[in-house]
């Protein structure tokens, strides 16, 4: 199967109903030369299977094995796939990141639930960044973290949202320190020496060329205006 992904003509052979739905629309049926191949094998999967939470799909878990492959393919080419849900708002991407269980998702559905059709999302939870010289595009991926959102769409990036827990919603902005803890943990951290310098590279860009806040909240409708309101509207 050959798609394309952030521009990069991508071929691996899903084994998998659920990596070929999702893959589906990302689809390319030209003669471009292949950029990344990706493959993973029945050990990976079986050992990573025992290691996903209980009830996960072994087509989930090709998925993820796929993204963790496409992460570190193609990191070393301006291209950096984020643990993130992407929230389109008047056509740019806003990219709410956090660890595992603080409520990403359930922080971006507020946004659906309380402004409709003005928002939706492009990924929940792998979309990528493609880094050119002056701007950052966020592009759909075919890899999706389970919930089934993961549109072939893309669009430019307007801010980077670290997420944590809090009685009280507020939105404040990391220091440079943060910054790059949060991406470390957000992007494809266990990769090689070249991959590493890439990444780095790719952190710096990233940070001269977008904002970035942490948004403290709890999980009511007025975290998602609190948010709102302190990194959009104010704009």
């Amino acid at each position: 199967m050959r798609c394309l992904i952030a521009g990069l003509m991508t071929e691996f052979e899903p084994r998998y109903d659920e990596t070929v739905k999702l893959a589906k629309p990302f689809e390319y049926e030209g003669e471009r030369e292949t950029d990344i191949s990706l493959s993973v094998s029945d050990e990976e999967l079986e050992n990573l299977q025992k290691k996903m939470v209980e009830g996960s799909t072994v087509g989930a878990t090709e998925n993820f094995l796929l993204s963790s492959v496409f992460m570190r393919k193609a990191i070393t080419r301006g291209v950096m796939l984020l643990h993130a849900s992407a929230l389109v708002v008047d056509g740019g991407a806003y990219l709410f990141s956090a660890q595992s269980g603080v409520g990403k998702s359930t922080h971006t559905r507020l946004w659906l639930s309380e402004f409709g059709d003005a928002v939706h999302i492009l990924n929940d939870d792998k979309p990528v960044l493609k880094i050119g010289g002056d701007s950052v595009t966020v592009c759909g991926t075919p890899f999706d973290g389970g919930s089934g959102i993961a549109l072939n769409e893309s669009c430019p990036l307007r801010a980077i949202i670290f997420l944590e827990r809090g009685e009280r919603n507020s939105v404040s902005r990391p220091d440079k320190k943060r910054i790059l803890r949060e991406l470390y943990f957000a992007t494809a951290h266990r990769v090689g020496r070249v991959s590493a310098e890439a990444m780095l590279d790719n952190f710096e860009r990233l940070m001269a060329l977008t904002e970035f806040y942490v948004l403290t909240c709890n999980m009511e409708p007025e975290a998602a205006h609190v948010a709102y309101d302190a990194i959009i509207g104010s704009k």
